[in-house]
């Protein structure tokens, strides 16, 4: 009995192992070949069959912004983050990694604030009950979608913050 949990722990320890590596990436490139398929799609119809859709211009925005807001807890996780690299290089090693770890304080409280603003948000569109106009699918779906991708943003803040004081677990 305790192998078999002992087992399932692996199994979900390289299930999440995968996710931490690899959530982002898929999100965004499955996101980005539908951009492309739509547009294409879009392009063919307006050029071969001289009618003009009108809902895959509004899919092919809803993919470009949400790859956006998974783009930034892409690039937190890998350390591509705006910095000045001048600053940090001239200081002290001390002053460098307290600017740093205050840095990775500050992101991680903004984007937590933007979690909790942006369930707000999904809350008064449940109320509201707006529709897109071109999908006619509930606005509120798109905004769980960025709900979900800030969340996503401030786990990885908060992996990286974990990062800067273990750095063997970043690997």
């Amino acid at each position: 009995m305790r192998q078999n949990v002992l087992k399932g722990d692996t199994i979900l320890m390289k299930v999440l192992k995968w996710l931490d590596k690899n959530l982002e990436i898929y999100i965004l490139i499955c996101l980005l070949i539908l951009i492309v398929c739509v547009m294409s799609y879009m392009v063919f119809m307006r050029f071969a069959m001289n009618h003009t859709p009108f809902w895959p211009s509004r899919v092919a925005q809803y993919s470009f912004i949400i790859s956006t807001f998974f783009s930034v807890s892409y690039c937190i996780r890998r350390g591509a983050s705006l910095r000045i690299d001048v600053l940090l290089t001239a200081a002290p090693a001390v002053v460098s990694r307290a600017l740093s770890i205050a840095v990775k304080i500050i992101m991680l409280a903004f984007f937590a604030m933007l979690a909790y603003a942006s369930w707000g948000v999904i809350g008064g569109f449940i109320d509201l009950g707006t529709r897109d106009t071109a999908l006619n699918i509930p606005m509120y779906h798109f905004f769980t979608v960025v709900f979900v991708s800030f969340i996503i943003t401030t786990i990885r803040c908060a992996q990286v913050l974990v990062f800067e004081f273990f750095p063997e677990k970043g690997e």
